[in-house]
């Protein structure tokens, strides 16, 4: 989901994978293992601000540097429905200004889960 959202976005919004936890895998690793070309940070303090403790989560950040949504990317981990594509329907909402969105609870409580594909072998 990430990578299909920094693709179709790149060109209106920043994305940076930020790595909440201790992690043996390094940013070259990370953008390569998930064919990503944006920037890797383990800057865990980044995720602190932002509130985000667990993943997936997204944390969308306005021009003015004001947290604008903080919540998950879908209802479920291999969801496709648009009506639960909650970071995408942040991001739109972000771009076009919309102060006055709201998410319901399963879109702002985090439910966590690995990153597939992630066993060093």
């Amino acid at each position: 989901m990430f990578k299909e959202l920094a693709g179709q976005y790149s060109k209106q919004v920043n994305f940076v994978v930020v790595v909440i936890s201790d992690d043996e895998y390094s940013e070259k690793e990370i953008r390569e293992k998930f064919g990503l070309d944006i920037p890797v940070t383990f800057d865990q303090s980044l995720a602190a601000a932002c509130g985000v403790y667990s993943t997936p989560q997204v944390a969308l950040i306005d021009n003015n540097s004001k947290l604008y949504y903080r919540g998950n990317y879908n209802i479920s981990r291999y969801c496709t429905d648009k009506k639960t594509n909650f970071a995408m329907q942040a991001i739109n909402g972000l771009l076009a200004h919309n102060q006055k969105m709201t998410f319901s609870k399963l879109a702002l409580t985090s439910y966590g889960c690995r990153l597939a594909n992630c066993n060093k072998n």
